[in-house]
């Protein structure tokens, strides 16, 4: 399950801030 968890808790950074980890002040969603 460890996996499903980082999986989820990286789907809610990319949410959340996704500034924070492009470093862009927007993310160009495909």
């Amino acid at each position: 399950y460890r996996d499903a968890i980082a999986f989820a808790v990286l789907i809610l950074i990319l949410l959340f801030k996704p500034a924070g980890l492009l470093g862009k002040p927007q993310v160009e969603k495909v």
